[in-house]
């Protein structure tokens, strides 16, 4: 699997997870809907907690999904209307959207670990030198922020959109909720991406001025 790919397959996961979770629990095995979308919802989380009890180390992202679960469990606890569970993924997008801005002023950006594979295309000579340009290139700094701050709209905008689309629809038609309720996501996550590579890509110069003159 190439850097891209890891890099983009958590999102993938938050996508076709909870959809087709949902619908073989509820349609196949007549799970109750509330169940079905709570089960479903959650369950993209345990791959994170299992590679971080693995790695014994925690990064941003890890640190990301341990919360988002963690809100799951308390929401879980707190309600059985289907809807509210509906609006369970924007009420935590919109947490990783505050969480991405925290992160502009705190520490690196979040940007800065998923922006690796699309400026360095994991060769560990061009990582080396890619965190060595965060130290020293402000225009790298600057722009791995920029990226930041579009994700963390974006996942706001999906929040205010869901919330919207979920109470559009009556209580009996959560099917049909909860597939609509997925496109604003859809939509939002491909602009950032093609934000993301537009950005990065002319900041390999940086990052190659900034190799080690031993593998150049």
């Amino acid at each position: 699997m190439t850097p891209k790919m890891r890099a983009a397959l958590p999102l993938l996961l938050d996508l076709v997870v909870p959809i087709g979770g949902y619908f073989l629990l509820s349609k196949v095995f007549g799970v109750d809907e509330f169940w079905a979308l709570a089960i479903s919802g959650t369950a993209t989380g345990i791959g994170t907690v299992v590679n971080t009890v693995r790695a014994r180390r925690i990064d941003a992202f890890g640190l990301l999904v341990l919360i988002e679960l963690a809100l799951s469990l308390a929401l879980l606890a707190l309600t059985v209307d289907p809807r509210i569970i509906l609006l369970k993924p924007g009420f935590l997008i919109g947490v990783a959207g505050i969480y991405a801005l925290v992160t502009c002023f705190v520490g690196k950006p979040l940007a800065y670990e998923s922006g690796k594979p699309f400026a360095t295309k994991g060769n560990p000579a061009m990582l080396s030198a890619y965190e060595r340009a965060w130290d020293r290139s402000a225009r790298l700094r600057k722009t791995i922020r920029s990226v930041t701050v579009v994700w963390a709209l974006a996942f706001l905008a999906d929040a205010v959109l869901r919330t919207i689309i979920v109470y559009s629809y009556r209580r009996q038609e959560i099917d049909q909720s909860f597939l609509l309720s997925q496109a604003p996501l859809i939509v939002l996550l491909v602009l950032a991406i093609l934000y993301t590579r537009a950005r990065m890509r002319p900041l390999r110069p940086i990052i190659e001025a900034h190799l080690d003159p031993a593998t150049r």
